[in-house]
C-alpha cells in the first residue's frame, strides 16, 4: 500500500470542545478488506472511490477493517466526529492553572489516529492539505505556511500550504490565542509562539534557533526544507519537545526565557531546541522505516545537538554534559539485566513493549560518539550526508547508515555496529598491568553477574606519547606498554574500565596526563565497580578525597551526583555521610572563592547547595532564610531555597502558598519537587487535593511523586501510597511511562527493608506498560540492599 496525500478538513466549536472532520485519503494499492487506524471517533460516512463501504472491528481498539477492495489512484472519503480530550496525547486541550487554554497535538508513536482516521505507520509518508474552521478570535498553526484565511459569520477558515511527503506522527495542528514573534532568517520565517499572556520571553530561542539552522546546513550540506519553523509554547505537554516538522512543540520551561531563567535552564533550552531542529534532517526529511528503528531518530538528534551546541557555544563544554547526564543515565540502565537493546527485533510500536528512553536516546548517542570516533570525523560527516540525500523524504533503516559510513571510511562499520545495537549490555575491560598489559573483557552487569559475550570494542589507548586506536573484538590482548596512561581516552567508548590496585594507587587527578572527560569516566567507573561489589567503597572515597576544584565543572557535577546517590543508598553509614558532607563543604568554599562568570560554575555551585541543605544546619537556615523572595534570588540557586525550606520548617501551607503565587514554571517545579520532603499524611493529602483541584499541572505531578517516594522521611507513607499514586498518573497520562519511570525511580529506596513486600505490592501494579520500569526498580532495589547489608554501620 501507497499513501499519496490526505486532505483533512476539521472544524472545532470551542465551546463544546468537539469538533467535525472530513478527509480525503488518495491511496494505491491491491489489497483487500484493508486496515486504518482510528481511536475515539464516530464515524458519519466512508466511502471508497465514491462507493460506501462497511467498517469492521479490527483485533485491536484503533484498528478497522475497511469491507473494500483498493486499486491504483484510490480515494477514500470518511467523515466523522470527535471530542477533544485532555489527555496529553492526540489532539488534546492544554490549559494552564490560570484558565488559559489551546488545542495541540502529540502524534508521536501512535496519537495521529486518536486525531483523525489515517493509514498511522512511519513507513506510510503521504502529503497533506490541512483545513482548519474556528472561531474568528482564535489563530492556527499548522506544519506549512498559511495559504488562505476566509472569515463569515464569526468563524475562519484557515488553509495551509502542502506539506512534503511525511510520516502521520509529524502532523501538527494547533489552535488558540496566540502571541508571536517573528524573524526572517535568510529564506526561513522563524516564530516564536505561545498563548497570550504566557510569552514572557526573550528573543533568545529564536537566536538559537538560527545558530541551529545554520549549523545544521553547513553540516549536512541540505539547507531546511520548508519555508517555516515554528517554535510552540505548550502550557501541558507530555514530552519536553516535539519535532514536528516545521512546528516544533515544547514545554514552557523547555523554550521560554526571561530573566528568571538561570544558567542550567539557559542550557536546557539550547538544548532541546537543538535537539528538536536536528530532528528536521534526521527524523523528519529521513524517517525509520519501522519503531524498531527509533533510535535513529532521537540518538542522532541527541549526538547532533550536542554538536551544534558546541559549535555555537563552546565555552559550555557540552559534550562534559552528555557523559554526565545522556551517559551516566545509560550507563546505568545498560548495567542491568532488566535493559533493553538499542534496536529490538519487533517492528510493531504494540509488539516492542516499553523500552528505555535512557537506551534510546542516551546509549544511542554515546555509540555514534563511539563510532564517530573510531572511523574519523570527516568519514562520518560524508558518510551521513550521503545517507540523508539517498534517503530524503523517504525512510531508510540503520543498515543503510551503516552502508554509508562503511563506504566513506574503508572500516566494516555494520560488523561492528550489529553487535552494539541489536543486544543490551556493554563490556567491562580489565587492566592488569606489569611488565606488559594485559586486557580481557567480560559484560558488566551492576548485580555483579557477568557472561561471556565478546563485543567488538573500537579501542583508545592513552600514552604520554599520544592515542593509538584499535579493535578489541576477543576475550583477551596484549598490548604494549609504552608509557600507559589509561584506556577509553576522552571516553569516546562505550564500556567501563577497572584498573589495577597500582593504578589507582599512584591516580593523581591533578596531573596534566588526563582530561576532564578522562577523569570522569575513570572516577564513573570506578563508582560503578563500588556498587557492583567488584571494588571496596574506602578505595572510592580515599580517591574523592584527593579531588579538588580546578574549573572541571562538569567533573565535579558528576561526583556531586555520584555522592548524593550513594548517601541515600547508605545514609545510615557515617563515614557515606561525612564524605558527602566533607566533599560539598570543599567545593562549596572554593566555589565562593573563585567566582567567575563561567555558566557551569554557577549550575555546580547552586548543586553543591542544594546537597548541603540536607546535611548542614546552618547552610539550610541561611538558604531557607531567603525563600520569602526566592525570585529575586540567583535563579541556579532557587531549588536549593525551595528546599532548605521545606527542611528546616516543613511548612505545607507556606509552601503550597508559594507555589500558587510563583508565574515562573522553572521556579514551580523547584518548590514543587520540595513539596515531596513535606512530612507526614496530612501534608501528603493537602498535595494530593492541589493535584486533583487542577492547580498543579499534569505534566508535572509525577516530578512530585518521584520527590515523595525519594523521600528518607516519607518513604513509609509513599509505600502505603503507592497503588493511590499510580492509579492518578494512569488517570492522567494513560499511566505508561510516568509510572514505569516512577517506579524505576523511587522502588530502590522505599523498598529499603522490604524487597519480599515490595515485590507483591509491584504484583497488583504491572501491566505491559510499566513491567520495564518495575523490572528495573526491583533490580536496583536487590542491588542496593546489597550494599546496605554490607556497609550500613
Amino acid at each position: 500500500m501507497r499513501i499519496e496525500h490526505y486532505d483533512i478538513d476539521l472544524d472545532y466549536d470551542e465551546k463544546t470542545k468537539e469538533y467535525t472532520g472530513k478527509e480525503r485519503i488518495m491511496l494505491s494499492g491491491n489489497e483487500k478488506d484493508f486496515v486504518i487506524n482510528t481511536l475515539n471517533h464516530e464515524i458519519k460516512e466512508i466511502k471508497l472511490n465514491g462507493v460506501n463501504v462497511e467498517l469492521e472491528n479490527g483485533k485491536k481498539d484503533e484498528e478497522k477493517i475497511i469491507k473494500g477492495e483498493l486499486r491504483n489512484n484510490s480515494e477514500l472519503f470518511i467523515e466523522f466526529k470527535a471530542k477533544v480530550p485532555e489527555a496529553l496525547t492526540g489532539l488534546y486541550l492544554a490549559k494552564t492553572p490560570d484558565g488559559s487554554e489551546m488545542v495541540s497535538t502529540q502524534f508521536e508513536a501512535i496519537g495521529a489516529r486518536r486525531a483523525f482516521p489515517c493509514f498511522d505507520e512511519p513507513l506510510l509518508k503521504a502529503t497533506f492539505s490541512i483545513k482548519l474552521t474556528i472561531a474568528s478570535h482564535l489563530d492556527a498553526i499548522s506544519n506549512m505556511p498559511v495559504a488562505s484565511t476566509t472569515e463569515k459569520n464569526g468563524r475562519k477558515t484557515v488553509e495551509f500550504q502542502r506539506t512534503p511527503r511525511m510520516p502521520t506522527y509529524l502532523l501538527y495542528l494547533g489552535i488558540g490565542e496566540f502571541k508571536t514573534m517573528h524573524r526572517k532568517h535568510g529564506n526561513v520565517d522563524l516564530y516564536l509562539t505561545g498563548l497570550k499572556g504566557h510569552m514572557e520571553t526573550t528573543k533568545y530561542p529564536l537566536d538559537v534557533a538560527e545558530h541551529c539552522i545554520d549549523f545544521f546546513n553547513e553540516y549536512t550540506g541540505i539547507p531546511y526544507m520548508l519555508p517555516k519553523m515554528h517554535l510552540i509554547s505548550v502550557p501541558e505537554f507530555a514530552a519536553g519537545a516535539m519535532e514536528n516538522w516545521g512546528a516544533i512543540t515544547f514545554r514552557e520551561s523547555a523554550l521560554l526565557h526571561n530573566e528568571s531563567s538561570g544558567n542550567a535552564s539557559k542550557k536546557r533550552i539550547a538544548s532541546v531546541i537543538a535537539h528538536e531542529i536536528a530532528h528536521q534532517w534526521f527524523g523528519d526529511l529521513v524517517t525509520m522505516k519501522y519503531w524498531n528503528d527509533l533510535w535513529l531518530n532521537e540518538s542522532f538528534a541527541t549526538f547532533m545537538a550536542n554538536k551544534a551546541i558546541d559549535a555555537i557555544y563552546p565555552e559550555w563544554n557540552i559534550t562534559g554534559d552528555m557523559l554526565v547526564s545522556d551517559g551516566r543515565g545509560a550507563f546505568l540502565v545498560d548495567s542491568l539485566e532488566s535493559s533493553n537493546p538499542v534496536s529490538p527485533k519487533e517492528r510493531d510500536m504494540d509488539k516492542m513493549g516499553e523500552r528505555s528512553t535512557e537506551i534510546t536516546y542516551g546509549k544511542g548517542g554515546m555509540i555514534l560518539r563511539m563510532i564517530e570516533s573510531y572511523v574519523g570525523e570527516d568519514a562520518f560527516k560524508n558518510g551521513l550526508h550521503n545517507y540523508l540525500v539517498k534517503y530524503s523524504y523517504s525512510n531508510a533503516e540503520a543498515a543503510d547508515l551503516w552502508k554509508s559510513i562503511s563506504e566513506n571510511s574503508e572500516k566494516d562499520v555494520s560488523g561492528i555496529m550489529d553487535a552494539w545495537i541489536t543486544r543490551d549490555g556493554y563490556p567491562l575491560i580489565t587492566v592488569n598491568n606489569g611488565n606488559k598489559v594485559e586486557i580481557t573483557q567480560e559484560r558488566f552487569l551492576l548485580n555483579g553477574k557477568t557472561d561471556d559475550r565478546i563485543w567488538p570494542v573500537p579501542l583508545t589507548v592513552k600514552r604520554k606519547d599520544g592515542i593509538e586506536s584499535m579493535l578489541f573484538g576477543s576475550k583477551e590482548k596484549e598490548i604494549s606498554v609504552g608509557q600507559f596512561l589509561k584506556l577509553n581516552a576522552d571516553e569516546t567508548g562505550f564500556y567501563r574500565v577497572k584498573y589495577s590496585d597500582d593504578f589507582y594507587s599512584k591516580f593523581d587527578p591533578a596531573s596534566d596526563d588526563f582530561t576532564e572527560f578522562d577523569l570522569i569516566g575513570i572516577i564513573s567507573d570506578l563508582y560503578a565497580l563500588v556498587i557492583s561489589g567488584r571494588m571496596d567503597l574506602k578505595r572510592y572515597t580515599d580517591i574523592i578525597g584527593k579531588f579538588k576544584q580546578n574549573g572541571k565543572y562538569n567533573l565535579y557535577i558528576q561526583i556531586s551526583n555520584e555522592l548524593a546517590e550513594l548517601y541515600h543508598i547508605l545514609y545510615r553509614n557515617e563515614d557515606v555521610k561525612k564524605t558527602f558532607m566533607d566533599f560539598h563543604e570543599k567545593q562549596k568554599k572554593l566555589l565562593e572563592k573563585d567566582r567567575n562568570d563561567d555558566i557551569n560554575r554557577s549550575i555546580l555551585h547552586g548543586l553543591v547547595l542544594r546537597r548541603l541543605a540536607e546535611v548542614d544546619e546552618d547552610v539550610c537556615g541561611e538558604l531557607a532564610a531567603k525563600y520569602n523572595h526566592m525570585e529575586k534570588e540567583d535563579p541556579d540557586m532557587r531549588s536549593a531555597i525551595a528546599y532548605a525550606f521545606v527542611k528546616k520548617h516543613d511548612d505545607p501551607e507556606a509552601t503550597i502558598k508559594k507555589y500558587e503565587s510563583l508565574k515562573n514554571d522553572n521556579d514551580r517545579v523547584a518548590v514543587l519537587v520540595s513539596m515531596g520532603n513535606l512530612k507526614g499524611k496530612e501534608a501528603m493529602e493537602m498535595i494530593f487535593n492541589l493535584a486533583k483541584d487542577g492547580r498543579i499541572k499534569k505534566q508535572d505531578e509525577s516530578r512530585y511523586y518521584t520527590s515523595f517516594g525519594l523521600s528518607i522521611d516519607n518513604k513509609d507513607l509513599a509505600f502505603e501510597n503507592i497503588e493511590r499514586i499510580v492509579a492518578r498518573l494512569n488517570e492522567i497520562s494513560s499511566g505508561g511511562r510516568n509510572v514505569s519511570n516512577l517506579m524505576s525511580s523511587v522502588l530502590p529506596f522505599l523498598g529499603e527493608g522490604r524487597t519480599d513486600e515490595t515485590k507483591k505490592l509491584m504484583d497488583k501494579i504491572r501491566n505491559d506498560k510499566n513491567k520495564l520500569g518495575i523490572a528495573k526498580g526491583l533490580e536496583k532495589l536487590e542491588i542496593f540492599e546489597k550494599l546496605r547489608e554490607k556497609y550500613n554501620n
